[in-house]
């Protein structure tokens, strides 16, 4: 073995080029390592496995670029520690330049840090110097199975808010109702309504799987409500997004045990935020449509991508507003948004927040100023949400038969019902982010 490999090295740089002498159906790997002692050691390991083909060995990170370029290997086993470049940022680089390379991070050391930075950038794998011939088989082949799997993908076309033109979908293919919840101006309480909201479908529908999205970006903190706290968000589905499967969302998602809800986290810091494209949202929503019955969406006021996919792809937009001017003023430029994007109103439930009776500006009024009918009242009610904060438990949890409990139970109604007349419709949804 030890013979195979100097024949097939380049000038004894390590260095071995695929061509003719390709096996027919192996994997083909790529080595980055610049420790020529673990060089050999690896090239050695990986010769025992038959089906595993070494195409090249670079000991930095520009050369393996160029590598990857020209060779397009299945899987690139990288360094941590490289000369040139932390093997971090090397992965990143490859996820978003080769997409169809899949990328195995090597380390001295097991840290949980790095484990972590090495999945959020991109890898599919982590793999220590000390590691076994069986182990790394198995990795190996992992990722190639990764790699194949996005090779079929086809990437559909995704048309944002300055495309050209929409894409007409005559329906979703999937169970689940993605429902977004969002007000265009903040402070209404959205957040506090996505997360009861949540709750009351599954108290309406008891076999229901519902999930919870925190799609306000740059500070989002739906978990929050929930005493909830987490390493991984949304932002980690990222490096995986062509090819996300049920066993890796789960695991990024929290589990709230006290009532069985799934909720994805925003990314951890604002600055994060610019990682999560439109076209990344609508590809996690529609992926969650097929486990989930229910996709709850917690919104920003600001319509970024992310939002803009939300409203999308729901079949019910929960639009929040309150008994002030400004927030009328908003709500209204927002359905003139709606309108002209060519969205059916039938899919809006309008929603006034801390609801005062005693207010002059009436139900009424707020309905003829929007031209759309509000759907529900919810109530002010100060003394039950500052508890329901001091709890870190939605309103639901804490007071079930309050007015304003009472209130959202009959939102979740008239979402989920509203829903299915949705699905059941024969009309054409106009898409502005599409998913082959």
């Amino acid at each position: 073995m030890e013979q195979f490999l100097e024949e097939n090295k380049n000038n004894g740089t390590g260095r071995r080029e695929v061509g003719m002498h390709s096996d027919v159906g192996a994997i083909s790997v790529i080595l980055v390592e610049n420790i020529p002692q673990m060089i050999k050691h690896l090239q050695k390991t990986i010769g025992l496995i038959d089906d595993i083909e070494l195409v090249n060995s670079c000991m930095s990170a520009q050369e393996a670029i160029e590598a990857i370029r020209d060779l397009k290997p299945e899987v690139a086993l990288i360094e941590y520690n490289l000369p040139d470049m932390n093997g971090i940022n090397l992965t990143e680089i490859i996820r978003k330049e080769f997409p169809q390379t899949q990328v195995v991070l090597i380390s001295q050391d097991n840290y949980t840090d790095i484990v972590l930075q090495a999945i959020r950038t991109g890898a599919c794998d982590f793999i220590t110097h000390e590691v076994s011939i069986k182990e790394l088989s198995d990795v190996l082949h992992r990722a190639a199975a990764l790699a194949h799997s996005e090779r079929q993908k086809i990437s559909a076309p995704v048309l944002g808010p300055g495309g050209a033109a929409a894409t007409p979908m005559g329906g979703k293919g999937a169970n689940g109702q993605v429902i977004a919840v969002y007000s265009p101006k903040g402070g209404v309480g959205t957040t506090t309504i996505a997360a009861n909201l949540a709750l009351a479908l599954m108290d309406i529908d008891h076999e229901a799987r519902v999930v919870l999205v925190d799609g306000s970006m740059q500070f989002g903190d739906v978990h929050l409500f929930f005493n909830e706290l987490g390493q991984l968000s949304v932002l980690d589905l990222v490096p995986r997004i062509y090819d996300l499967d049920l066993q890796l969302v789960e695991s990024v998602m929290l589990l709230n045990r006290a009532t069985g809800l799934y909720i994805l986290p925003a990314p951890p810091r604002p600055e994060f935020a610019e990682k999560i494209s439109g076209e990344n949202f609508t590809r996690i929503l529609e992926f969650l449509r097929r486990y989930y019955d229910y996709i709850v969406v917690n919104t920003d006021s600001f319509i970024s991508d992310p939002v803009l996919a939300a409203l999308d792809a729901a079949e019910v937009v929960v639009l929040v507003t309150s008994q002030q001017i400004n927030a009328i003023r908003n709500t209204r430029l927002f359905l003139d948004l709606w309108d002209a994007f060519g969205m059916s109103r039938d899919r809006v439930a309008m929603v006034v927040n801390r609801f005062n009776p005693d207010n002059p500006i009436s139900v009424e009024k707020i309905s003829e100023r929007l031209k759309h009918a509000v759907t529900v009242t919810l109530p002010d009610d100060p003394e039950l949400t500052q508890k329901s904060d001091a709890l870190g438990q939605p309103v639901l949890r804490v007071n079930k038969s309050a007015e304003l409990s009472q209130a959202i139970m009959t939102l979740g109604e008239n979402v989920r019902k509203r829903g299915i007349a949705i699905e059941r419709s024969d009309e054409v949804r106009m898409r502005l982010f599409s998913i082959a």
